[in-house]
C-alpha cells in the first residue's frame, strides 16, 4: 500500500472529488422533494463519482494507476488525422467534469428557499472544477508519456485532397 501516492497532485485532487461528491449528494438528497427528476440526477452523478472516485483512490494506494487500461489511438482520415493515447482515467475525468458541471446547474436551479439545495450546488461547481483539473493533469501526463495524449492534426481539405471529376 503506498500512501503516498494520495500526497501527490492528482492524489489530492481525486480525495477532494471523493468528499465534494459525498456531500453534493448528501446535502441535496436531504433537501426533500424525491420525486423531482433534476435533484435525482444531482443525487445519482455524486453516488456514481463518489463510488468512481473510490474505486480510483483505491488503485493509487494499490499502486495500480498505471496497470488501468490504455487505448492508443490511430486514425489516419483525409480530413482529420488522430493519434496517441487515451487512458480511462482520462476518459472518466473528461465526462464527469461536464456531468458534474450539469449536476451543479441542476442543483444551482433548486437552491432558492432550500439551503441543502445552494449547498450541493456550491460542493457541484468544487467537483466539477477539482475533475476538470483532474483531466488536465492526466491529459499532461499522457502528453508527456511516449507519444503523447490525443492529438488532432488537420488534413486537407477534402476539396484540395480528391480532385473532382465533372
Amino acid at each position: 500500500m503506498d500512501v503516498g501516492a494520495m500526497a501527490t497532485t492528482r492524489g489530492g485532487l481525486l480525495a477532494a472529488e471523493w468528499l465534494t461528491s459525498l456531500i453534493m449528494f448528501s446535502t441535496m438528497s436531504s433537501a426533500g422533494h424525491h420525486g423531482d427528476t433534476a435533484r435525482q440526477y444531482v443525487v445519482a452523478i455524486g453516488v456514481i463519482m463518489w463510488l468512481l472516485t473510490s474505486a480510483l483512490a483505491a488503485s493509487y494506494l494499490l499502486t495500480l494507476q498505471h496497470d488501468l487500461p490504455t487505448i492508443h489511438l490511430d486514425h489516419q482520415g483525409p480530413v482529420l488525422q488522430i493519434t496517441g493515447k487515451l487512458s480511462i482515467e482520462l476518459v472518466y475525468y473528461a465526462l464527469f467534469s461536464f456531468l458534474s458541471l450539469v449536476a451543479f446547474f441542476c442543483a444551482a436551479a433548486h437552491a432558492h428557499g432550500s439551503g441543502a439545495a445552494a449547498a450541493s450546488a456550491f460542493f457541484g461547481v468544487v467537483l466539477a472544477a477539482a475533475t476538470g483539473a483532474s483531466c488536465v493533469l492526466t491529459y499532461r501526463d499522457l502528453a508527456d508519456d511516449l507519444s503523447g495524449g490525443p492529438q488532432l492534426n488537420p488534413g486537407q481539405p477534402a476539396s484540395v485532397s480528391q480532385p473532382s471529376q465533372f
